[in-house]
């Protein structure tokens, strides 16, 4: 990363100064030029005082269109000295409005969605995004750190009410599922008992992450992962392999899985039944089963 150096040291690394010492000279012909007008011999003498007069005034002209060149000039350089050093880490974009960008990619997705997280609340504003997805062939798997385990507590402890976000997401996945005839062993969920360090999407080839924080607000106690930057990997890149990589071993390492048939079931009496938050996590937790492999 580029230290924050003064402004010459910048100007030099952008190979500017040049462009610099000529606008300095142009400045000091400017001056010079205008000392020399004002001599009253010059000044009052019908041919210099005008050619000295048409000098100076293209000389402050030709000034300006320098300096805004090279302000311009300055600018640009500093963007592509941004942008390299984001696509070298492997960053494409950032972004300020996670739900906005998923939104975008979903558009057009038929193939491939991830998710990762803990309380789904982003994922519960994608529903219907998510089920477009899914009518036009993208299957999904989802990484779930659920409240019932103690790596949820460590991160968020009591956070308020989030079990109807997990009703309501993986119920629309499966009425999308449905709809479309599609086989339900397709879609998998896991359930981990081990903090998720970031906010992870795969949408088709896309991938957007962020970071999972600490700080506080007022209604979710924590911060959604949404609310702090994001950004989107650059494909073919080291970070991409490892963003990958590690979700792919959260599946492996993943001991229970999404039971959608208990799923449905639990899903009627969630609508009909007043049930606490409490009762609400412990009737979804029993719809997970331990895998075969574990």
């Amino acid at each position: 990363m580029h230290k924050d150096h003064g402004i010459w040291f910048r100007i030099k690394a952008y190979h500017l100064h040049s462009q610099v010492y000529v606008t300095l000279l142009m400045v000091a012909i400017f001056i010079l030029s205008l000392i020399v007008y004002c001599i009253p011999s010059v000044r009052y003498h019908e041919v210099l005082s005008n050619l000295m007069l048409a000098l100076f005034t293209s000389l402050l002209v030709t000034i300006f269109t320098t300096i805004a060149d090279l302000y311009i000039s300055y600018k640009n350089h500093r963007s592509d000295e941004y942008l390299e050093d984001m696509r070298q880490y492997g960053i494409a974009n950032l972004h300020r409005d996670k739900k906005k960008a998923l939104q975008t990619m979903l558009s057009d997705c038929d193939k491939t969605i991830w998710i990762s997280g803990y309380r789904l609340i982003l994922t519960r504003d994608l529903i219907p995004d998510i089920e477009a997805a899914i009518g036009r062939g993208a299957k999904v798997t989802a990484v779930i750190c659920p409240p019932w385990n103690a790596a949820y507590d460590m991160v968020y402890g009591d956070s308020g009410k989030v079990m109807d976000n997990y009703f309501k997401v993986f119920h629309a996945i499966h009425r999308a599922c449905i709809e479309h005839s599609f086989s339900v062993a397709d879609f998998q969920v896991y359930f981990i008992n081990k903090p998720i360090f970031s906010d992870t999407y795969r949408v088709d080839q896309n991938l957007i992450t962020g970071p999972y924080m600490h700080n506080r607000d007022r209604e979710f106690q924590r911060l959604m992962a949404k609310d702090f930057f994001s950004y989107d990997i650059v494909r073919q890149s080291s970070l991409y392999s490892a963003v990958n990589d590690e979700f792919a071993t959260l599946c492996d390492e993943a001991e229970e899985v999404l039971d959608w048939t208990l799923m449905e079931e639990q899903y009627q009496r969630f609508e009909k039944e007043d049930w606490t938050e409490a009762q609400k996590r412990d009737e979804f937790r029993k719809m997970c089963k331990k895998r075969a492999n574990t």
